[in-house]
């Protein structure tokens, strides 16, 4: 007996120091998360948001009607842009991460190559796009060009950069500049509240991005060169990167094909009415979904970049279902407040014009859970997958929206037919792009 109670006593303080351990680990584990990478990320995700919606309230309340509209068009245009910058961000994070996890060095001519044309692109933007817009004098033609230097740098900024830095091992770096760089652009939103002058907050606002972009390539280029001129560029490396291009168009295409095509279907099927109101309510919280997900993405890439470059892609299994989980978790949210309290939900995004059918709340939940699944495959197979994954992905969302598109004008849908329609189109593509993220993530190195 005694000997028994001594055994108890020397084993005591061995559980004690390793329960201690534990816990050590775990908060460790836990800080890293909340003041590292991941929680850096994930508040400049939800400043991110805060500012579109703050923004959205006080230029509806401070802009006459003509220049609300040609704010609305403004912003339109850096929208539907945006895959030419998430083309390069993508094409561009897939050479440098290979570099990265196989420890080369030196310059990367191709990626700063179009680095450099994706800035030259946006400048000509910047230049013509007021004249499109339809700025009738001087003063309109400067207050939209500055607004189009602030967004359009600003996704440069979202995408090119971002990737990049985090390709190269520079996250931490990028999320504590981009933290400044959003809370001055909070203090130039309140200036336009006190002010009421557009002129002189879009001045603000695109030398706040000017600024911030040409700091970044400063200190960047201290010690690395794929924001720089693309100095001894050979024509076999750039042969290669436009590949690398053409598919991350692909992959982005899907994207677009998925969450912009519907509103022209819709006009044409139901015309500017009720319909194209439900779907734009649908598509509202579709996209912060996928706006949430994808930021979730973004947190695990760099681990799952590594993982699937070195062959080893079943190791980074856990932060994908991470990522789905807590995906689905915010998304079931959404979809329940959708499906159980669709009035409720449609009434305070729509206020009087909710024309939202009974019955709709179905259909869209069903959407926002399927986005989940859309928004990662999607992310992770853009930057990590081989090439063949990506075009299998984009011609399956092709013959998906075509099929439901045809379905919903040849086949004269209700307005709940037409959600049903894209609702099951979403869950088909949504479907094959788990199927190929799983095979993705199998020991096998992916090819850059």
């Amino acid at each position: 007996m005694t000997q028994i109670a001594g055994r108890h006593r020397d084993e005591s303080p061995a559980a004690a120091r390793v329960l201690s351990a534990g816990l050590t680990t775990g908060i460790r584990r836990a800080s890293s998360l909340a003041f590292g990478f991941p929680g850096a990320h994930a508040f400049n995700a939800l400043l991110s948001i805060a500012f579109v919606l703050v923004q959205t309230l006080i230029f509806s309340r401070v802009l006459d009607a003509k220049a609300f509209a040609q704010a609305i068009a403004a912003s339109a245009i850096g929208l539907y842009f945006l895959p030419i910058n998430q083309s390069v961000a993508r094409a561009n994070f897939v050479l440098l991460r290979a570099r990265t996890v196989r420890e080369e060095t030196g310059d990367v001519p191709a990626a700063a190559a179009a680095f450099q044309a994706s800035q030259a692109f946006f400048l000509a933007v910047v230049v013509i796009a007021p004249v499109l817009i339809g700025a009738a004098d001087l003063y309109e033609y400067i207050w939209l060009a500055f607004f189009l230097v602030s967004g359009t740098y600003s996704n440069i900024w979202y995408s090119e950069m971002q990737m990049a830095m985090l390709a190269t091992g520079r996250a931490m770096q990028f999320e504590l500049v981009t933290l400044v760089r959003r809370l001055l652009a909070f203090l130039i939103l309140g200036y336009l509240l006190e002010a009421r002058d557009i002129l002189w907050f879009s001045i603000l606002a695109g030398a706040q991005a000017i600024v911030f972009h040409a700091y970044l390539l400063w200190v960047v280029a201290r010690d690395a060169q794929f924001f720089g001129w693309p100095r001894g560029l050979t024509l076999a490396a750039m042969q290669a990167h436009l590949w690398r291009l053409w598919a991350s168009l692909q992959a982005t295409f899907a994207e677009w094909l998925t969450l912009n095509a519907p509103y022209a279907v819709f006009m044409a099927h139901f015309g500017i009415g009720p319909g194209l109101v439900a779907l734009d309510a649908a598509m509202k919280l579709v996209r912060i979904v996928v706006s949430v997900t994808r930021n979730l993405c973004e947190i695990v890439l760099p681990r799952v970049s590594r993982a699937v470059f070195n062959g080893q892609g079943s190791g980074a299994r856990l932060e994908v279902v991470s990522v789905l989980a807590l995906g689905l978790c915010g998304a079931g949210v959404v979809a329940a407040a959708a499906y159980f309290f669709e009035g409720l939900t449609f009434g305070f995004l729509l206020g009087p014009n909710n024309t939202v059918p009974e019955g709709a709340g179905a259909p869209i939940a069903v959407a926002i859970l399927s986005s989940v699944f859309f928004a990662t495959a999607g992310h992770l197979l853009g930057h990590t997958g081989r090439n063949a994954a990506i075009r299998a992905f984009m011609l399956v969302a092709l013959a998906a929206i075509a099929t439901s598109s045809s379905w919903i004008v040849f086949g004269e849908l209700s307005i709940n037919g037409a959600l049903w329609a894209l609702a099951g189109a979403l869950g088909v593509i949504s479907g094959t792009g788990l199927a190929l993220l799983r095979k993705m993530l199998s020991d096998e190195p992916q090819v850059s």
